[in-house]
């Protein structure tokens, strides 16, 4: 399967290590981060259903749990919490921070070889080959070329999830981070079968009621402060509207696409005592502030998390991080 790359990332030297950790491996195992989302859940499932289609004995570590919006996704049932101790090799995708893998930190360790196939700024992992481009929008986009330029197998369901993740990551093509090639790659995808009309319809489409009724609470407690906002979601309000905690991702989107607005923060409860924090900007570089709090993510898009006591001491913790980004 050739595809389309004209502008590549990924050094031959390590795409050839790459595929020679593949070829040695008997057993591989895909994991990815924490709280799943879609270029997460896209690369993995992607990846992994290629490695099999290539012929290798491939799982999904599946160590959280999926946020409903996202369980039309194909071949979740590879997702498992039935996996092993250990791997010949371990791919972490969409990772670049050991803590982000959660209860496959173990399964990290123990196994014979581990690679990390990342676009985060910052990673720390001490691995046998670390792929890391902080310049391609998605891990998907990645994925695509690792399999375009090693002709591995890209079918239609693996098209599908590959899409799913760029679309996703590209906030639907809008973020300045979608290049010409981005956009060229999503297209062989639908060339390759991915369906467009399947995924639009799961991701934009069918919102329940009680969610937008969530956002719009939600929205409707922010603080505004001159060109940035700030708005919590409770482990109260997803418990009175019924709704998962993922469900108030978009929030911080909505928030930073006002007029006038330039930084959006959205504080998380998910109890015993961590509360996440979601980062979304236009023109600032925000990337910088997650990771001296101990998080990452992209420079309009990142993340981190704060310990504390009680949601109010969290709440003012987060407000004078966001006051001060510069």
């Amino acid at each position: 399967m050739k595809g389309l790359i004209k502008k590549m990332k990924i050094s031959g030297e390590n795409l050839e290590k790459l595929k020679s950790l593949i070829d040695a491996a008997a057993t591989i195992g895909v994991v990815s981060h924490v709280n799943p989302d879609g270029d997460n859940l896209g690369s993995s499932l992607g990846l992994a259903r290629i490695l099999r289609n290539h012929g290798k004995k491939t799982q999904v570590i599946g160590h959280d749990e999926i946020d409903d919006y996202l369980k039309f996704l194909p071949d979740l049932k590879y997702y498992t919490k039935d996996y092993k101790d250990s791997y010949d090799l371990l791919l972490i995708l969409d990772a670049s921070e050991m803590d982000r893998i959660g209860d496959a930190i173990p399964v990290a360790k123990k196994s014979k070889m581990t690679a990390v196939i990342d676009h985060h700024l910052g990673g720390k992992i001490e691995s046998d080959l670390n792929i890391i481009h902080p310049d391609s929008p998605a891990t998907c986009e990645l994925i695509y070329e690792i399999a375009s330029r090693l002709e591995l197998p890209i079918d239609k369901t693996s098209a599908t999830l590959l899409y799913t993740g760029i679309v996703t990551d590209t906030g639907r093509f809008l973020y300045s981070n979608t290049s010409k090639d981005t956009l060229e790659i999503a297209g062989h995808l639908l060339e390759l079968g991915a369906d467009k009309e399947y995924i639009y319809t799961n991701l934009y489409q069918n919102k329940p009621i009680k969610v937008l009724q969530f956002e719009n609470y939600l929205i409707s407690k922010a603080e505004f402060m001159t060109d940035r906002v700030f708005a919590v979601s409770s482990a109260d309000a997803v418990s009175k509207f019924d709704v998962q905690m993922g469900d108030c991702e978009h929030v911080a989107s909505v928030l930073r696409d006002l007029e006038g607005i330039e930084i959006s923060m959205l504080l998380k409860e998910y109890g015993n005592g961590e509360y996440k924090v979601s980062l979304r900007s236009k023109n600032v570089d925000i990337s910088k502030t997650a990771r001296e709090n101990g998080g990452g993510g992209h420079i309009n898009a990142s993340g981190f998390s704060i310990f504390d006591n009680s949601l109010e001491q969290a709440a003012e913790k987060a407000r004078e991080i966001l006051k001060n980004i510069q």
